[in-house]
């Protein structure tokens, strides 16, 4: 692909040489004319040169006595040439492009989807009014304002949003929502997938259940919804539409990898005791129980006893001050128990999870040590909630 651009760019002519073929080929390649293409012919040989080496033949058929005749040129010199034959042709071209570019900083479509108890002339009406029109400058729109004007011009409308796509624009409309009995101290909410999982069981409270058990869904589809329509579709009288407060329990199979890491060889530090000094205290006055004073040391840790009588704490307790340094020492570990170690933080992660509600139903463990560390990984098939509430009526 990228060799036949090249030549388009470059520009390629199409000869048949006839006479002393082998001698003409001979000369031209020691004279820098190098062929992209040789077929050899009944009539002699077919040639196809570079555009800018083709003058250079009339000098090569007079010296080898051969004939040369142009089939074919072809490539985007030859192009231009015959566009600068014809100024008025690349005249045109230019106005057409310049033309384009005009018009597509304007919008030239308007549709509406959604359902509202509005006709369409009046929505159309009403987006003009707040500037999504036929021939509205795409660079002064904006469609977050836009959008709050038209609700603000219809207020049956429950929602209202303009999105554009290329020199469109969309309209998306929604009918007004009531407000269920008992939930405007809760809101309305759906109850939305946390994450991808197999449903096995649902237990709604209250909402519309839009999934059946056995069904794959994915994080964010919305589960159970928090608006109830009624009314019959095809009766006279328009569906209504309730906002709730939807809840519900769904009980799904998902899948999880945990990982955790011990390495083979790892730092730590060894407390070693220097001296201990200890002092009784009697109603606050402090008694020395020996002579000497602790060392320095890198940790000083105070432990306090207090004495107590048949039950009863006395105003008398004794105090330890204990110091010790940290001395570094290299801890290793084989394998096996890295392995162990790594395995046992994994199940650390899964308890966390899981939590008292969730299941492990199975587990797949493998084990990598890269670097000196190695590594536990497990994918886990859980069985777990994945309801979770989201809210309806934030912004509307």
């Amino acid at each position: 692909m990228t060799e036949k651009i090249t030549r388009w760019i470059f520009g390629t002519a199409a000869v048949r040489v006839s006479g002393d073929t082998a001698r003409f080929v001979n000369v031209a390649v020691k004279s820098g004319i190098t062929p992209l293409e040789l077929h050899r012919e009944d009539e002699g040989v077919r040639l196809v040169i570079r555009a800018s080496q083709f003058k250079k033949l009339h000098k090569l058929k007079i010296r080898t006595h051969t004939r040369v005749r142009l089939l074919k040129k072809h490539g985007g010199p030859f192009v231009l040439r015959r566009i600068l034959r014809r100024p008025g042709l690349a005249l045109g071209a230019g106005l057409g492009v310049a033309l384009f570019i005009y018009l597509s900083g304007f919008y030239w479509g308007v549709s509406i989807s959604g359902e509202a108890p509005y006709a369409k002339s009046e929505i159309l009406e009403a987006a003009q009014r707040c500037g999504a029109y036929i021939g509205a400058p795409r660079g002064e729109f904006d469609t977050a304002l836009a959008s709050y004007r038209v609700m603000r011009e219809l207020p049956r409308l429950s929602w209202a949003s303009l999105n554009t796509d290329g020199c469109f624009i969309t309209l998306s409309v929604r009918s007004a929502l009531e407000k269920e009995q008992g939930a405007e101290h809760s809101g309305a909410y759906d109850i939305v997938a946390s994450r991808a999982g197999l449903v096995r069981e649902i237990t709604a409270e209250s909402g519309t259940v839009l999934v059946e058990v056995g069904s794959a869904v994915g994080a964010g589809q919305v589960l159970v919804s928090g608006v109830t329509e009624i009314g019959d579709p095809w009766g006279e009288e328009p569906l209504r539409h309730l906002l709730s407060h939807a809840r519900a329990e769904v009980i799904a199979e998902t899948r999880h990898t945990f990982t955790a890491s011990c390495p083979l060889r790892m730092e730590s530090a060894r407390e070693i005791v220097r001296g201990e000094r200890r002092a009784l205290y009697v109603l606050g006055v402090r008694v020395p129980l020996g002579l000497s004073g602790a060392p320095d040391a890198d940790r000083i840790a105070y432990t306090r006893e207090l004495l107590t009588l048949l039950g009863t704490e006395l105003p008398v307790w004794t105090e330890t001050l204990r110091a010790a340094d940290l001395e570094p020492v290299t801890v290793e570990f084989s394998e096996a128990e890295a392995k162990s170690r790594a395995l046992e933080k994994v199940r650390q992660l899964e308890a966390f999870y899981l939590g008292e509600t969730g299941e492990l139903l199975s587990e797949a463990v493998s084990y990598s040590v890269r670097d000196g560390v190695v590594y536990a990984s497990a994918s886990c098939v859980c069985l777990e909630n994945i309801a979770r509430e989201v809210s309806l009526t934030d912004g509307q």
